[in-house]
């Protein structure tokens, strides 16, 4: 009898979502009677490598020469990161190559078995005439002396590393965020990951292991030609990129959002830091345009009636100030669950309005639906006005693809905005594996679907296709560093400033991801967040930044220093780019080559290039 009843309240329960859903369903019209499309099919991708090592060689000597030893690596891991940061390097792949650079890194290991005697000579012999060598996972090869320590053991399970605390680390890392980097979960039953410890190091070390073993050895040898420097590192940091920025670590972070946590950003600086401390020509190229101290998106998800109308208040202002901002816009055109439907004619002029405003439109799906994560591909054939996807629960949708969600939501925005949309955020951060690639497939460029916690990263990088280690794709991923979802989001100024403040030290980016619902404190936290840094950052929307971010990737540099007390930086940038921000040595200092240049310190923004172009600087003693 209880079964039978179970079985009929079951069934009445079903029966009532039905209902539901066909009274909701034909409560909504056809809301764009005009439209329909897109026309053309979306080919759904099979991921492939796209970059191999010839994406990221050239001849300048003064770069750092990263000697990959294993295709089968992670390599990809640590060259994004090196981009990212915006550390010149050369992939070459034998150690003569690797010995004409006064800077080499081994990667993924340098042991007796994967390099010749002759080769480990070489090198020490490199270090100790002045030169500096950083290799991971040194094991053997008559090296330990070279390095500093006495043996290396390989054990499968450390949780954390931890910088010392010397002059040379707190010159780019000295708060507590930077200086501990956990390698397991807070809520795993794992023990961490696998590395290799050295032991009985001659000097302190760079960092330790949880156990106080070293993961990152210093050893240094004086010489006519000055101080050569030899580094071991125990850490695969190939694969930790990879594993953070795939979101394959679930809760390594502190927190979800709206802390500080450069844990990548932490092992770049120090790479940085070892290029600039063995190189005399190390320039940087800054993350941040135009000499800036960071940038910042300003970004608003739109997701709800309220949200829509409020848009007009937050342009407003943005405009009053010269700050444009991202608006993310749900293209809800079906009454369900979550909402009634708001993306319709009579609100075409709000979105014609922000994009007149010097705004951008971007999409934020057409469901909105927390399963987005769950989603079949589709067809890649999705139209509207026949795609309908309807959501019946938080955890429930029907007739829903990621194909769909993509292409109509796109269509929609830029036939009622006539801008072209190249920007997407999923609903609640719910991101499928394959979406980089079905975004590649669709016509993005850019996303924005991880917090930096997550990521572990303040700053842009590509992103992978599958959350797989070996296959990049064409879209660059711009992580969520502060949101409104937690608390009340105009108590929060003064620790989003902080936050800001911090990432500020290395050029990173700030995204901040403020919902339209209310205007208020949210609206009053926006404006004061830009009247704090307004003098200090370069904002502008995602879309400006991504062509800004893709034309730096490509840019390459070459150094001319055949002649004393000058240098000839010879810069090419097919794209053409603007205000890209070099980091020079101390003592350099700007001559002329590019109009619109202009010095601050060691940054130097310089005006408009495309093509190649020669920048002059004079070098002091």
């Amino acid at each position: 009898m209880n079964k039978l009843i179970k079985r009929y309240a079951e069934t009445a329960i079903l029966l009532g979502l039905a209902i539901a859903g066909w009274y909701f369903f034909i409560r909504t019209p056809v809301v764009f009677p005009d439209l329909k499309g897109p026309a053309e099919i979306t080919v759904l991708p099979t991921p492939a490598p796209t970059l191999s090592f010839a994406d990221f060689q050239h001849d300048d000597n003064n770069a750092l020469a990263l000697l990959i030893n294993d295709r089968n690596s992670s390599w990809l891991g640590l060259a994004s990161g090196l981009k990212s940061m915006g550390i010149p390097f050369t992939i070459v792949e034998s150690a003569n190559a690797a010995l004409n650079h006064d800077v080499i890194m081994v990667y993924p290991a340098l042991t007796g078995a994967n390099t010749s005697p002759e080769a480990l000579r070489a090198f020490a012999e490199h270090v100790r005439k002045g030169g500096t060598l950083l290799a991971f996972s040194v094991i053997g090869g008559g090296m330990p002396e070279l390095f500093g320590f006495e043996n290396s053991i390989e054990l499968p399970e450390f949780t954390a590393i931890r910088l010392s605390n010397d002059p040379f680390n707190n010159s780019y890392a000295n708060s507590p965020a930077e200086k501990f980097i956990p390698l397991t979960e807070n809520t795993s039953s794992e023990g961490g990951l696998s590395g290799i410890s050295y032991h009985n190091t001659k000097h302190l070390p760079i960092a330790t292991f949880n156990d106080g073993s070293a993961a990152i050895t210093h050893n240094f040898f004086e010489s006519d030609n000055g101080t050569g420097h030899a580094y071991a590192i125990g850490l695969e940091l190939g694969h930790f990129i990879l594993r953070a920025t795939n979101a394959r670590f679930v809760q390594l972070a502190d927190s979800y959002v709206n802390e500080y946590q450069p844990k990548i950003d932490t092992f770049l600086r120090f790479l940085a830091k070892v290029y600039q401390q063995g190189e005399d020509n190390a320039i940087l190229l800054s993350p941040t345009p135009q000499g800036k101290a960071l940038t910042v998106l300003i970004t608003h998800d739109i997701d709800f009636t309220r949200s829509i109308n409020n848009i007009p208040f937050y342009a407003e202002m943005e405009k009053s100030m010269a700050v444009p901002a991202t608006y993310f816009i749900q293209t809800k055109y079906l009454t369900d669950f979550s909402d009634e439907f708001f993306f319709q004619p009579s609100r075409v002029d709000i979105i014609e309005d922000v994009v007149r405003d010097g705004m951008e439109v971007a999409s934020h799906s057409v469901s909105h639906s927390n399963e987005f994560s769950y989603m079949p591909t589709g067809t890649g054939k999705e139209q509207y006005p026949y795609y309908k996807p309807f959501v019946e629960t938080f955890t429930s949708v029907r007739n829903a693809s990621i194909s769909g969600e993509l292409r109509v939501s796109k269509f929609l925005l830029e036939q009622t905005s006539g801008q072209q949309v190249v920007s997407f955020r999923p609903g609640h951060l719910s991101r499928p594996d394959s979406l980089p690639q079905m975004l590649e497939a669709t016509g993005y460029l850019y996303d924005s679907s991880i917090t930096a916690n997550q990521a572990l990263t303040h700053l842009p990088y590509r992103a992978m296709a599958d959350r797989s280690y070996d296959f990049p794709t064409s879209i660059f991923e711009f992580p969520v560093t502060i949101e409104d979802e937690k608390g009340r989001l105009g108590d929060r100024i003064n620790e989003a400033i902080a936050v800001a403040r911090n990432i500020a030290r290395y050029h990173g980016l700030v995204n901040l991801l403020v919902h339209t619902d209310v205007t208020d404190h949210k609206l009053a936290f926006v404006e004061q967040f830009i009247v704090a840094f307004k003098d200090q950052a370069w904002f502008g929307t995602m879309a400006e930044y991504g062509n800004w971010w893709v034309a730096r990737d490509t840019t390459s540099l070459f150094i001319h220093d055949d002649q004393p007390g000058l240098r000839i930086v010879e810069v090419s940038a097919p794209l053409g780019i603007n205000g890209l921000t070099l980091q020079v040595p101390q003592g350099w200092t700007y001559n002329g080559g590019v109009s619109g240049s202009q010095q601050n310190g060691q940054l130097v923004s310089l005006g408009f290039i495309k093509g190649t172009a020669s920048v002059e600087f004079a070098v002091s003693p």
